[in-house]
């Protein structure tokens, strides 16, 4: 910690900090867009990845996402449960589809994702927001290696 600045300057200035301060703030707006759906957004982002490309391997899944394989796994067995999406095992692979039900809600969860983008680029901006979002997308890229 610099010693010109308070401790809570230097949170305010700590990349880890902040972050952590944006994933609180962008959780709860998700949370408040995804309500209608009855899901979560993981559950949701999970459903749309399959609406893009159904049929998709449970490991190319878990990479699209950045979830762990088995949080994934555990994601899954509870859309199968509501019957939204069915698992298809073909030696050691496992494909995820959409059921009609899962296509259906899908469609729901679109317009809450439309929605959770709506509630912050009437703060942001347009296009501060998507800047924002590719910005901290790239550091994250560069960061990982």
């Amino acid at each position: 910690m610099p010693k010109d600045k308070t401790f809570e300057e230097s949170l305010n200035s700590c990349l880890f900090f902040t972050v952590k301060k944006l994933d609180k703030v962008l959780n709860t707006y998700a949370d408040t867009a995804f309500a209608p759906t009855g899901l979560s957004p993981t559950y949701g982002f999970i459903l749309l990845a399959l609406e893009e490309k159904d049929g998709l391997r449970q490991k190319d899944l878990s990479q699209l996402l950045h979830l762990a394989p088995s949080t994934l796994t555990r994601f899954i067995e509870k859309l199968v449960y509501k019957q939204l999406v069915t698992t298809q095992i073909q030696g050691r692979e496992t494909s995820v589809f959409l059921t009609e039900n899962g296509h259906e809600m899908a469609k729901e969860v679109k317009k809450s994702w439309d929605a959770l983008h709506d509630r912050y680029f009437e703060i942001l901006g347009k296009t501060f927001g998507d800047d924002l979002a590719v910005t901290l997308n790239d550091v994250a890229e560069d960061l990982k290696d």
